[in-house]
């Protein structure tokens, strides 16, 4: 099913690039590369983008939303402080109609924002595709709500820790915080640093716990989910996507290296 694109969202697609620092002949060069076809609609930079993105949507509703996300990408992922309202805006008027933009120029159908299983069951089926959705609901409280953002991503690495060893049957730690979860699966599943052989791999998995650690004092020190210390700078968007995009590594390798157990073992 093709991803709903509205006027709406064109419309303000086309407001916040058309005022950004996009000339004429750079949104043209833009959308010619993004894959839309056609001469360029007339009218002012914003009319140009928005009559250009509904008729598109028009004669190929299937392949909208991978050319939006083309022209968007520059845009949505760049750390320019000057984007972030213009993001902010993007974000919103996607999420009205359920939709969500990723890192990268992705953008996600209506589906993706109505999960018909909790994150416990989708771990517990280590069901990837829509794991990712929680992780893009994480990335799109980015611009809005960084802290709300970090908490997510912690959150969804504590999730698959504590499934995990639920489902291997392996006791839980006193301390259910994202570090002491991950220590113990990283030695049920294999991949503590102390058990590889590999000097490169064993550096990659010393990286990931002091990643782990990272993101849990960043959620307890900035997230939305305790009291906030008295910092020396302000959670900024930047901040909370490399949390969500650390996390969502984290768990993703974990999930396939329990997936490959799984098939040894049957």
């Amino acid at each position: 099913m093709p991803v709903p694109i509205t006027r709406g969202i064109a419309r303000v697609i086309g407001e916040v690039l058309g005022a950004s620092y996009y000339s004429h002949r750079r949104i043209e060069a833009l959308f010619h590369e993004s894959g839309f076809g056609g001469e360029p609609p007339e009218g002012t930079c914003s009319d140009k983008i928005t009559h250009w993105i509904c008729r598109d949507a028009d004669e190929a509703p299937e392949e909208i939303a991978s050319k939006i996300g083309r022209v968007l990408c520059e845009f949505m992922d760049s750390d320019h402080e000057s984007h972030t309202e213009g993001r902010a805006r993007i974000v919103g008027i996607l999420a009205q109609s359920g939709l969500s933009y990723s890192h990268g120029g992705h953008i996600f159908g209506s589906g993706v924002s109505a999960p018909a299983k909790s994150l416990d069951d989708l771990l517990r089926k280590q069901a990837i595709p829509e794991i990712e959705i929680e992780f893009q609901r994480a990335l799109g409280a980015v611009e809005s709500d960084p802290p709300a953002a970090v908490t997510a991503a912690c959150a969804i690495l504590e999730a698959f820790c504590r499934i995990y060893l639920q489902e291997e049957r392996v006791s839980l730690p006193s301390d259910l915080s994202a570090k002491p979860l991950w220590n113990a699966v990283a030695h049920h599943i294999g991949f503590a640093p102390a058990s590889q052989t590999d000097q490169d791999l064993k550096k990659v998995l010393s990286g990931f716990l002091s990643v782990v650690d990272g993101i849990a004092s960043f959620r307890t020190h900035d997230g939305s989910a305790h009291g906030k210390e008295r910092r020396s700078y302000r959670i900024l968007p930047r901040h909370a996507r490399l949390a969500v995009h650390a996390a969502h590594t984290l768990v993703l390798f974990g999930l396939e290296t329990w997936a490959d157990r799984k098939a040894t073992r049957a």
